[in-house]
């Protein structure tokens, strides 16, 4: 049965939440995290198995790798702010990665945690598909580092554009940066909403992160894994 109705339910509750979330401006209102808690909400209540639920939902996940893609249309649309930032977007976006995976292979440390949990939460900040490979090539495990993702983008969603109002950053770009370096593509998703501007740099700091997070992690790790040795 949920086989046939993961797509509609899928879309109806997106429908719903957006539709409230214009008419409540709050940052709870959020269009991946209402809809996902509603709906293992409904498959525990019911007892549906979660694999009908994503076999049915498998044209959406086709589509999704089509909507990551259209992310490069901002892009294009800021390509000149882009070009004459382009260095230190580089730099902050290095700083960004450096300091993402540092912290975590510290912290982990101090709290002593396993090497291959480490190895599954220090992509954290990147795209799924980039942190599931990334992670896996360490000896982490794939379905952790996909859940932390998720998790990571979905709070960048909901408290980054408070927090940076709240910390005094309103210029445009600086937040699209921002969020595209810690929310990864859930985030882009909410820097879109907020403007043309924020969504460019969010997609660009996206990627350049992604790519900065693959180059450092492995070699990062296995420093971290040679000093506690």
């Amino acid at each position: 049965m949920m086989l046939w109705l993961a797509i509609p339910l899928t879309a109806l509750l997106y429908l719903l939440v957006k539709k409230l979330s214009r008419r409540y401006k709050s940052p709870l209102m959020n269009t991946i995290m209402l809809p996902a808690l509603a709906i293992i909400a409904l498959l525990l209540l019911t007892g549906q198995d979660p694999a009908d639920y994503q076999a049915g939902t498998r044209p959406l996940t086709l589509l999704l790798e089509l909507a990551v893609v259209s992310f490069a249309l901002p892009l294009y649309q800021q390509a000149a702010k882009i070009r004459q930032r382009r260095w230190p977007i580089v730099l902050c976006c290095s700083l960004s990665a450096l300091i993402s995976v540092g912290t975590t292979l510290v912290i982990g440390g101090m709290m002593q945690a396993e090497p291959r949990l480490l190895a599954s939460i220090t992509t954290k900040s990147i795209t799924t598909p980039l942190a599931m490979s990334v992670s896996q090539t360490m000896g982490g495990i794939p379905a952790i580092a996909a859940g932390l993702v998720i998790i990571v983008g979905m709070m960048g969603a909901i408290i980054g554009f408070p927090l940076l109002k709240w910390a005094g950053i309103h210029n445009p770009e600086a937040q699209g940066l921002a969020m595209g370096a810690s929310a990864h593509a859930i985030g882009t998703g909410a820097a879109v909403d907020a403007g043309p501007v924020q969504g460019a740099f969010a997609s660009l700091a996206m990627v350049v992160c992604g790519i900065a997070t693959a180059v450092l992690a492995p070699p990062l790790f296995h420093l971290y894994l040679w000093l506690i040795h």
